[in-house]
């Protein structure tokens, strides 16, 4: 079997280096775009060849997306996919029965995955279940098969990533405005966010809304933080911005 993508940008990177990572790491083709990206994973990786057009990767068994919104009619045009084949998603807005729409013979899906994929960790949705698919990245991380395309994007959860390393940079401020030298605050909110992440998850389902009153004391510092926080409303505002920010940009499927 035979793995091909369409447009090499850093998240069809991330994705191929979490594949070829796996004990049996399939044979890879990627696009000649971008032309940085792809002639690295051909170098990086034996398993991984850089084809010279959009319609030799198209020749794959299971072909992947990977291009902005902006350069998929440019990226697909002229290239069909048939029978047998298998058309995987990862562009913003190109729905499902965008894919069918196209290539009506192909199976087809939409696959959101984050950075992580790289490494073997962190979140991925993919949706209508397509057993190649679940197979090749049930080992690369958290796999959700979601019910409904709509729910892809979990409500825009997968937008908050740069968010939380700003909140990351805001915490370690704090440390260094106090006088902590930056490498100690910085190792220190890592290690410290870490360990929450970590904690929360082992904690089974039914203990999860525990975690907030095991985590303070009556009365101490942590309690009142988050008292304070409450009380500014500062934990409404993620809901709010992300129900915005995506139904502008992405729309009903995201």
């Amino acid at each position: 079997m035979q793995i091909g993508f369409i447009g090499t940008g850093t998240i069809s990177a991330a994705v191929i280096e979490g594949l070829q990572s796996l004990p049996e790491a399939p044979d890879i083709v990627v696009s000649p775009r971008s032309e940085a990206t792809s002639l690295a994973l051909a170098a990086r990786f034996a398993k991984v060849r850089r084809a010279t057009s959009n319609a030799e990767v198209a020749k794959a068994d299971i072909v992947f997306l990977g291009m902005r919104p902006m350069h998929l009619e440019e990226a697909i045009a002229g290239i069909g996919f048939g029978e047998g084949q298998i058309v995987v998603s990862m562009v913003a807005g190109f729905a499902l029965s965008d894919i069918q729409g196209h290539w009506p013979k192909a199976r087809a899906c939409r696959f959101i995955p984050l950075p992580g994929v790289a490494r073997g960790i962190g979140p991925m949705a993919t949706y209508p279940a397509i057993p190649e698919i679940v197979k090749l990245f049930s080992p690369l991380g958290d796999l959700f098969v979601v019910a409904d395309e709509t729910k892809l994007n979990f409500g825009g959860l997968n937008a908050f990533m740069s968010a939380y390393y700003e909140l990351q940079r805001a915490l370690i401020d704090v440390g260094t405005s106090a006088g902590v030298s930056e490498t100690d605050a910085r190792g220190f909110v890592v290690s410290m966010l870490g360990m929450l992440a970590v904690t929360a998850q082992h904690t089974p389902a039914a203990s999860f809304d525990r975690l907030v009153e095991e985590h303070q004391t009556k009365g101490g510092l942590n309690e009142r933080v988050r008292t304070n926080l409450l009380a500014t409303g500062w934990f409404d505002v993620p809901a709010a911005v992300l129900r915005e920010t995506t139904t502008l940009n992405y729309g009903k499927l995201g």
